[in-house]
């Protein structure tokens, strides 16, 4: 592990107990260097010679690169595969904010369950109505793998496992782990860390995944137990410990990342002991502060919400059921732009009509007539 730096921020920002690098961007021009760039479409070609004119003409990274590029790129050996990844992260990290729809979406997010075993006040797990049919269930693999190979095919950049459920619940989550081995630049997992069992930290590290997120607010038992409701404190940290053990005897070489993911939602949350308590099993240690994210069809509404949403061009999620949805505020899919089904793929929903008039609403400044975007409490 590189050097770990501590950084505190108050407010809306975040607490860091982050990782850094010294990949400098002559690195990056060096490994760029003497690739063909009549092996790229014309659309790719121009984002790496855009990128390139700008690390030359201002001696620096783009405004839109991050530690999280460098670190990746850091670990690549292969330069076409360098390559690829730039243009991913460029258009994940650009074309959102332009509106410009990718030919396919380049970050799906997987529910392999939706249930789960906690009721934290902030979830959209203690609505009542979301907790049975139609909403309750568990992905079944084939639908998985199918939907795994259609993003492999068409270039999806990132995975993530998680999103309206804990996705450890799943009795065949070690075998979506295997499946998604070498598929994607990356790949992570959301997990509230009770079912963390050796079977899944060995497998997580093995099938190398990219990300682990443990959310975790507090290193207090009492306020832990008070916000990760039907969380043991001693259990959840036993967990941790075994995963972060695991990596550290059977894979020293191991490039996942665990990171510590909180909620700030009470003032006596000290966020410095919560770092450096959790610092010594994590790579990084995050703090935001609460959203709306429990109640959303009956949050007050904003009419002058103008300003549209990044969310509908930057991701995709694809429910346990194979309900495909924009993000997962709308828990309950109001606007969910079609089902996957046998006349029906990932790609024909991401340009469907449905999909593109929330889009074009939003551009127009149109969103307060969209529910549940007219009352969103995340943006």
């Amino acid at each position: 592990m590189s050097e770990i730096t501590l950084k505190s921020f108050l407010g809306q920002k975040k607490t860091f107990l982050s990782t850094s690098t010294s990949f400098s961007f002559t690195d990056l021009l060096d490994r760029i260097n003497g690739y063909e760039p009549l092996l790229l479409d014309p659309e790719d070609k121009i984002i790496i010679e855009k990128l390139v004119n700008e690390i030359k003409s201002t001696s620096s990274f783009p405004i839109w690169w991050s530690e999280q590029e460098s670190t990746y790129i850091s670990k690549i050996s292969n330069k076409e595969k360098l390559i690829n990844y730039i243009i991913f992260r460029y258009k994940f990290r650009n074309y959102p904010s332009q509106g410009i729809v990718t030919k396919f979406p380049l970050y799906v997010l997987l529910e392999p369950v939706s249930a789960c075993n906690l009721r934290c006040p902030f979830c959209f797990q203690v609505d009542p109505d979301f907790t049975r049919k139609p909403y309750a269930g568990i992905m079944d693999m084939t639908l998985f793998k199918r939907v795994i190979d259609e993003c492999e095919e068409n270039g999806t950049g990132a995975i993530t496992l998680a999103s309206r459920g804990e996705p450890t619940l799943h009795p065949h989550f070690s075998k979506m782990l295997e499946y998604l081995t070498d598929k994607f630049f990356e790949v992570k997992i959301n997990t509230n860390g009770t079912r963390l069992t050796d079977e899944i930290c060995h497998s997580i590290f093995k099938n190398k995944v990219d990300d682990v997120i443990l959310s975790i607010d507090t290193e207090d038992k009492e306020l832990f137990e008070s916000l990760r409701k039907n969380a043991v404190f001693e259990d959840v940290l036993q967990n941790v410990m075994n995963l972060y053990n695991i990596r550290k005897k059977f894979y020293p070489d191991s490039n996942t990342a665990i990171r510590i993911s909180g909620v700030y939602s009470s003032p006596t949350q000290d966020n410095k002991k919560f770092a450096e308590f959790w610092g010594q099993y994590a790579d990084e240690i995050t703090i935001t502060a609460l959203e709306e994210r429990w109640d959303t069809y009956n949050n007050k509404t904003h009419p002058d919400f103008l300003k549209p949403c990044q969310m509908i061009w930057e991701r995709f999620y694809v429910w346990w059921d194979g309900v495909c949805n924009p993000c997962d505020v709308d828990y309950k899919s109001k606007l969910s732009p079609g089902t996957l089904s046998k006349d029906n793929s990932i790609k024909d929903i991401w340009h469907s009509k449905t999909h593109n008039l929330l889009r074009l609403n939003h551009k127009s400044a149109m969103r307060s007539g969209c529910l549940p975007c007219d009352r969103c409490g995340v943006s």
